[in-house]
């Protein structure tokens, strides 16, 4: 006992309070993270919540060391170090609560860009403030300054510690996939992100032949197997509105606390022309629109790489003409070179716009607005309407957190009703309903939308913030944050769309060449959504882990497993079969 006292509780013995105090950030984050994911069970709350303490106060005991083997002694230099500490953490906090994934490499590029007056925001400031006060308070409570000797134990019994938890973790003992959800929130959020930036990332495998491994596991799966069904025509003008950030959430005929007037004109095209709610495989706009162009669940080594595959190309080779047209700018996340890679000819956005006096006073926050973008898009139809086209539409009015803040002018029906008269996503998606009620009537009077014209309407991802309209959303329904999917011909298509649970975005480019009746890509992992009898599986691929879900069940693995049947899962996700 005297020998715990002296070399693992001693070096502890003026810090402990201080340790303690700054852990409990880390255990309200980890709490919040369990929630969102899905996993927050009596058991798991009890375990993750112990483990998590533990592990927090071990790194924090040994970022406090390091500051006093290197002299700090400063109390508003070690607060404000603490404050930048727990900024990590807030990002971290943000992609859970946006995204259902922890803050890393995949999200630091998309910070360029993007328009940060939400930081001037007063429930933003009042949040800064409410941290720094934390830090400091703790900080000049608890704070001393130590002895290098007591610096170093304390070091050690941290480093220990860690170690002896890394290689002995009670959360190994949890049933799968609990163990992998509860150990993920475990790093500490700085630590997480630098892991994530310097981890070394898969590679695709590009024009190699599928081994018999993989031909027996694509099998098993039923990827690489997309087929047409019959039901396509020679359609000559093709329009996809990708709504950005839409889920099922925001329509009455999903959720009964939407206003039915607020998503009438979305809910009756439901009604009237095919329609199906898919499962999503990604939580932004890049990959999300990545996923639909290729069928292919990678979307990083998509893009990374070329586009190896997409049906984009297909429809090029075939003769349609391909414009991506966005309200945003569109050099960012230089998506203009990527999207040209993907098979677009032209890819027009906020940067052209500014240049025509018609469209650039409506130009703000993310960009143009969507009646505008529509307009153009009107435009541009008509200007090219003796030839085969191909054309997508990405919105902007609907990007979180709140929607379009100023409307430039632009009038709507107004909703009366709670939350639709102030900023606010379901006020946007209203918006955004009207401005497709608009954009079809104005086709069809321009002689635009005939028996040649198919219109598919879909989001680029779901969005999970729901501050502050919180109360539109309880009690949650998982099918909130599936995607509508919606076919619009002027002769509405008969034949029925699969409707099973394991429909998805994968799913979106083998339908759109069978409707065209174009040969299918053998690199597509979905299936047309006419092919109602096709045995589906989804591949949603994270920051760092990937999960596959069949009729089966679900299956959770990290990324760099050494597991033998992980790493042939991974060969096959990462694989791009390009023979046809």
């Amino acid at each position: 006992m005297n020998c715990l006292k002296k070399y693992i509780f001693s070096p502890f013995k003026n810090d402990w309070k201080l340790l303690l105090v700054l852990s409990v950030p880390a255990l309200l984050l980890c709490l919040f993270g369990l929630n969102q994911l899905g996993q927050l069970t009596p058991v798991n709350f009890v375990t993750a919540e112990s483990v998590k303490l533990v592990c927090e106060f071990l790194f924090l005991g040994i970022l406090l060391s390091l500051l006093n083997l290197l002299g700090v002694k400063n109390k508003f230099l070690v607060g404000l170090l603490a404050f930048i500490y727990y900024l990590t953490l807030t990002a971290d906090l943000i992609l859970l609560w946006y995204f259902k994934e922890r803050f890393g490499a995949k999200y630091l590029d998309t910070m360029e860009g993007g328009d940060y007056d939400f930081l001037k925001d007063w429930r933003v400031l009042s949040y800064f403030a409410v941290l720094a006060l934390f830090c400091f308070f703790a900080i000049r409570r608890f704070f001393q300054a130590a002895p290098r000797k007591t610096a170093l134990n304390r070091l050690a019994v941290c480093l220990a510690g860690l170690f002896i938890l890394y290689i002995a973790s009670p959360l190994k003992l949890l049933p799968k996939p609990n163990d992998f959800y509860t150990a993920y929130l475990m790093p500490p959020s700085i630590v997480y992100t630098a892991n994530a930036v310097l981890a070394k990332r898969p590679k695709a495998r590009l024009n190699e032949p599928l081994t018999p491994e993989l031909e027996e596991l694509a099998q098993e799966y039923n990827v690489f197997s997309a087929k047409n069904t019959g039901v396509g025509k020679q359609y000559t003008r093709v329009i996809l509105i990708a709504s950005e950030s839409l889920s099922n959430k925001y329509l009455h005929r999903f959720n009964p606390n939407i206003p039915p007037q607020a998503s009438q004109p979305l809910d009756e095209l439901f009604e009237i022309y095919p329609s199906v709610s898919l499962r999503h495989v990604t939580l932004s706009t890049l990959y999300g629109l990545t996923v639909i162009f290729t069928s292919h669940p990678y979307a990083e080594l998509s893009f990374e790489n070329g586009y190896p595959v997409s049906f984009v190309k297909e429809l090029k080779k075939n003769g349609f003409k391909t414009v991506f047209l966005r309200g945003a700018d569109e050099t960012y996340m230089d998506e203009n070179v990527l999207f040209h890679q993907a098979g677009f000819d032209e890819v027009i956005g906020a940067t052209y716009f500014a240049t025509r006096p018609e469209y650039k006073d409506y130009i703000d926050w993310w960009g143009m607005t969507d009646r505008k973008l529509f307009e153009y898009a009107e435009e541009y139809l008509q200007t090219h309407q003796s030839e085969p086209l191909f054309m997508t539409l990405l919105t902007v009015d609907s990007h979180v957190p709140l929607g379009r803040l100023d409307y430039l002018g632009e009038e709507y029906e107004e909703i009366d009703a709670e939350f639709y008269d102030i900023p606010t996503l379901p006020r946007a998606f209203a918006r955004f309903g009207q401005d497709v009620r608009r954009f079809l009537k104005r086709l069809e009077e321009k002689g635009l939308f005939d028996e040649n014209t198919l219109v598919l309407i879909t989001p680029d991802h779901p969005s999970y913030s729901n501050t502050p309209t919180n109360k539109l959303f309880k009690p949650y329904q998982k099918e909130y944050d599936n995607l509508p999917f919606i076919i619009i011909t002027r002769d509405p298509i008969e034949k029925p769309l699969a409707t099973n649970a394991l429909v998805s975005q994968l799913d979106i480019a083998p339908t759109i060449m069978d409707l065209l009746n174009l040969p299918q890509h053998k690199a597509f992992f979905g299936h047309s959504l006419f092919d109602t009898h096709a045995r589906r599986s989804v591949f949603d691929i994270k920051e760092d882990y990937a999960v596959v879900t069949t009729e089966a069940g679900t299956y959770v693995f990290p990324l760099n497993s050494n597991n033998e049947k992980d790493l042939t899962l991974l060969k096959l996700i990462t694989t791009f079969p390009t023979a046809k």
